[in-house]
């Protein structure tokens, strides 16, 4: 989330140097524990072992400049980046960002993979 933040504020900066006021991004995770830390204001007892560099989260969050919002594994659009998927969850992963099949690369069916 760190990494994903620091992108988020660049990009904003980006947008706003080219005239397009962009409203407050949102960082999509599907990790309760990390959005509930992540909108904690101070450390305790049990956050207290959090590295510096995952306090700038919270620093973005507590100042609105980006919202963090937890999402259904099943609701991931990312996983298509970082894990394999099976041909139905890769078609609804298509649909989800209006792309559109290339050619029929994706096999209705697991039977036809190999």
């Amino acid at each position: 989330m760190n990494i994903c933040s620091k992108q988020l504020r660049w990009l904003t900066f980006v947008f706003n140097d080219l005239g397009h006021v962009s409203p407050q991004p949102i960082l999509f995770n599907d990790n309760s524990g990390a959005v509930t830390i992540s909108k904690q204001a101070s450390l305790n007892a049990n956050t207290k072992h959090i590295e510096v560099r995952y306090q700038y989260v919270c620093d973005c969050v507590m100042k609105r400049l980006i919202k963090v919002v937890q999402v259904s594994t099943n609701d991931m659009i990312a996983d298509v980046l970082t894990k394999p998927l099976g041909v139905v969850k890769l078609q609804e992963v298509y649909k989800q960002l209006h792309l559109k099949d290339p050619g029929g690369v994706l096999i209705a069916d697991d039977n036809h993979l190999s």
